[in-house]
């Protein structure tokens, strides 16, 4: 299925001025929100390893506001500095982080390599420590925040997402740690938990089933509401967490899952 960019309506929150990272924002969750907070006023650079995803990400969303693409990898301390070098060049800084950046394995421990193990871990939570560690001398300035995008698989158990549900139970964890060490400083950190979202990476998930139709219906129906989600769906609740309007909302992790974990 090709994914498209929505026409998102009724989002008043003010982001001018701001200055924005979303990692992995080169599709999916990330570029929509990447598009939220741009056409919301904000000053946005999305991150993503590939230079041509990029460009193509950006050519989706030309004319929606002052976004830029940097190349580079959210597990590497090199590339991380220089982005947050880049932020302060161009945009004074930093106001909001998004650790969007993941990848996906559908397998069970046994099945699972050492360095399929380490690929994961090292996307989806040493990354979201490295590109932290590095944006919390900025937010301390600006008296940030970070919005982290975990999962529904990081609240409850799921079969075949070993490794997948480790890092983002991971994610988790560090949201409410880091929560706890920066609120001194200003800086709030919250976490996002969506549930099966309509995007690229879950619909690649899915077409690598032999029986893609019983699985879409099997996944459906872990959702309560009986659908997927739709990355607009969780952008939203990103620029809520990232806006004055969350200013008491700190150290917590909201599902975004249909009911999935209300089970």
């Amino acid at each position: 299925m090709m994914f498209t960019i929505p026409a998102i309506m009724g989002y008043t929150s003010d982001f001018r001025g701001k200055s924005v990272i979303v990692t992995g924002g080169t599709s999916g969750i990330g570029l929509v929100t990447a598009q939220l907070f741009a056409s919301s006023g904000a000053n946005v650079i999305i991150t993503g390893k590939n230079r041509e995803k990029g460009q193509k990400a950006l050519a989706l969303i030309k004319g929606k506001g002052n976004i830029e693409f940097f190349k580079g990898n959210v597990a590497s301390s090199a590339d991380t500095e220089k982005l947050m070098s880049l932020a302060e060049k161009k945009h004074g800084g930093l106001d909001i982080l998004v650790n969007n950046a993941g990848v996906y394995l559908a397998k069970k421990i046994d099945e699972t390599s050492e360095e399929e193990w380490d690929w994961i871990m090292n996307t989806n939570l040493k990354g979201v420590y490295i590109v932290s560690k590095y944006a919390i001398p900025l937010l301390k300035k600006s008296k940030g925040c970070i919005v982290n995008v975990a999962s529904v698989s990081g609240l409850v158990g799921v079969r075949n997402e070993a490794a997948y549900s480790a890092s983002k139970g991971g994610v988790i964890q560090l949201t409410k740690a880091m929560a706890l060490d920066y609120a001194g400083d200003g800086i709030r950190v919250n976490a996002v938990c969506p549930g099966d979202i309509e995007t690229p990476m879950m619909w690649e998930a899915l077409n690598r089933v032999e029986d893609k139709n019983l699985a879409v219906e099997k996944d459906k129906a872990l959702h309560p509401l009986g659908r997927f989600g739709k990355p607009e769906e969780v952008a939203k609740l990103i620029l809520y967490l990232a806006s004055e309007d969350a200013a008491f909302i700190t150290g917590s992790a909201f599902s975004i899952d249909g009911g999935w974990s209300a089970y």
